[in-house]
């Protein structure tokens, strides 16, 4: 009789959990309803229920939650305001408590929360994100959070708290431009608002990035951090404006390029050679970085790099590169007008006939045309360019002595194109 109880109170128990599951299944689908309907009045009613009754459920609950106490947020007085905002932290807190591998940012959403809504100090603000970037770093992927903290940690070098010197300033600088990079790449529709974040972080610690700040910490650093291709990269990134010619930055980058090559740390090994005017070795690692390169617009750019660094000395080959350049970005007006200014250039080394001499002149016109296409912020210097070509056009004579021959020019030596007419 005794067992027979036990296993009654098992099944009542067993169908009241199983009803209580139903129910917060039927409740999520309620607060779905209501949200896409806009009644938060009603979300709201049911949001409540589900946090205290159904916690765990679904992250949909909490997705759905943070529309719904956003918008209490936003319709708050102001001096309802701070209790709206606290509700939302709570729910945050409740989502990673709940479901601690997500990867809605919540950390960065709480502190950006108070920032935006003018709630609480600056000091809880830090705390927040510096949490969440000690902790979280890979999912901080919001550009103006990092340009808050990165604000933030620099009010509190100024004011000269315990822990933040010049060297710690530099190298939270330097983490924040290499995670903004990787983000820039990694969110391309985002990358305006990380470009911009980047510039503001850099304008608070410019004065800081001189050689004799920037030399001395990467040598006291590299030993500890050989092995750390993240402390390589983001070192030799903060190196290669102002220090390309030092020894250390060339220790770094070779170093990084052995334990982790890639188009970054080629480019930094060209840029070390390139300041050091080993011209032939700056060229090699140029080419390895832009056939590294797995973004389009970095390879165009290196390819630009490449054909500007030889174009004095190797016509042939500046060519290839800038047409390397277009064919990786053929909306870059500034690839063309190089191009053209390659042509122009070289009408007196070709050893030409005034005819092909004057084609030459025609074909950097139609190139330097080709710039305003495709850029129209160029067109006035495109133009310009125009006014100074047309100084060598045909005559009507030599135009008809084309057409007599075929309507085409051949142009040869280093260019090697014909010019139909």
């Amino acid at each position: 009789m005794k067992a027979t109880f036990f296993i009654l109170v098992y099944f009542i128990s067993l169908g009241s959990i199983f009803s209580q599951e139903v129910n917060c299944i039927e409740k999520q689908k309620e607060l779905s309803v209501f949200v896409d309907q806009y009644k938060f009045k009603e979300a709201f009613e049911i949001l409540a229920v589900l946090r205290k009754k159904c916690p765990s459920q679904s992250e949909e609950i909490y997705l759905l939650g943070i529309k719904v106490l956003q918008k209490n947020v936003d319709v708050a007085s102001e001096t309802s305001k701070e209790a709206a905002v606290r509700d939302l932290l709570k729910l945050y807190d409740q989502y990673d408590l709940n479901f601690p591998d997500n990867n809605n940012e919540n950390l960065v959403n709480k502190a950006m929360t108070l920032y935006d809504n003018k709630t609480g100090d600056e000091k809880e603000i830090f705390a927040i994100l510096y949490n969440a970037f000690t902790s979280k770093r890979i999912q901080f992927t919001n550009a103006n959070a990092l340009y808050i903290y990165f604000k933030l940690y620099h009010a509190n070098f100024k004011n000269k708290k315990d822990g933040f010197s010049t060297d710690k300033l530099i190298e939270k600088y330097s983490e924040i431009a290499t995670i903004i990079e990787r983000n820039s790449i990694a969110f391309p529709k985002k990358s305006e608002e990380f470009s911009n974040a980047n510039r503001a972080c850099k304008s608070i610690v410019k004065e800081y990035l001189t050689a004799e700040n920037l030399i001395p910490l990467a040598e006291k650093k590299f030993e500890a951090n050989n092995n750390n291709t993240d402390w390589l990269l983001s070192t030799a990134n903060l190196l290669s404006e102002k220090c390309a010619s030092s020894t250390i930055f060339e220790k770094i980058a070779t170093q990084l390029h052995q334990l982790k090559p890639s188009s970054k740390s080629a480019y930094h090994l060209g840029n070390y050679n390139l300041k050091n005017r080993n011209i032939k070795q700056a060229v090699n690692f140029f080419n390895q970085s832009a056939t590294l390169a797995t973004d389009k617009n970095e390879k165009a750019n290196t390819y630009f790099t490449l054909a500007t660094i030889i174009a004095a000395s190797d016509k042939t080959e500046a060519r290839k590169f800038i047409l390397s350049a277009i064919e990786n970005n053929p909306k870059n007006g500034s690839f063309y007008l190089f191009l053209a200014n390659l042509y122009s250039n070289s009408v007196n080394e070709c050893n030409s006939s005034p005819i092909v001499q004057k084609a030459i002149y025609y074909l950097a016109n139609k190139t330097a045309k080709k710039a305003a296409e495709v850029e129209l912020r160029l067109k006035t210097t495109a133009n310009q360019l125009e006014k100074e070509y047309a100084k060598n056009s045909f005559t009507k004579s030599e135009l008809d002595q084309i057409q007599k021959s075929g309507g085409k020019v051949s142009i040869g030596c280093w260019i090697n194109e014909t010019v139909q007419f």
